[in-house]
């Protein structure tokens, strides 16, 4: 009876906590790195929406939580990537799961690799002193760059029912990550 007790409140908890953060621990799943990303479907999208909550009063669209890590090694090399967190990502409205809502949540990772790639770009460019405050001061300015692009893109494309904005903005992200193709591995070797 007292470890159901147990069990019950550590439950809620759970719950509550994962509610309040957006990260669902009861089907989590691990951060998914940009390499990875054609194996994503709907059904890795298995965050916790909070009851009633809609985008721009509109419950027909999905959401996509991406970042970037930058990870030292012990051997100096860096590691910075993009990833997906399916347990932070949610569609709205289970009934609306269609390749064209995918791909436009999909093209979302795909801005936070592009901005991946120019802080990879950077970092193997920079001759200076104190790499690692430069890369932090990079890191943030890029975050702002990437998060107005992010909703440029969103209301370009209202969330990707804009069919003509959504093939342009998808041409522009596909040209500007092939142009940066050489920054693609997530591993640097910093000399």
């Amino acid at each position: 009876m007292r470890f159901n007790i147990i069990f019950f409140i550590a439950g809620v908890i759970l719950l509550l906590t994962s509610a309040s953060f957006d990260v669902n621990f009861f089907n989590y799943k691990r951060p998914i790195p940009f390499e990875k990303w054609k194996t994503i479907s709907f059904y890795d999208f298995t965050g916790l929406k909070k009851p009633g909550l809609t985008l721009e009063d509109v419950s027909r669209f999905a959401y996509i939580r991406t970042s970037r890590e930058i990870v030292y090694q012990s051997n100096g090399e860096i590691r910075v990537t993009a990833y997906f967190h399916p347990a932070r990502s949610y569609v709205f409205n289970e009934q609306i799961r269609n390749p064209d809502l995918l791909r436009h949540e999909l093209y979302h990772f795909h801005i936070t690799e592009y901005w991946t790639r120019l802080l990879r770009k950077d970092i193997l460019s920079y001759k200076g002193k104190s790499l690692r405050s430069y890369i932090t001061k990079q890191d943030d300015i890029y975050y702002q760059l990437e998060k107005e692009m992010q909703q440029r893109y969103d209301e370009e494309t209202n969330h990707s029912y804009v069919m003509q904005q959504q093939t342009k903005w998808q041409t522009l992200i596909d040209e500007e990550l092939l142009s940066l193709a050489d920054f693609s591995s997530s591993l640097l070797i910093v000399k």
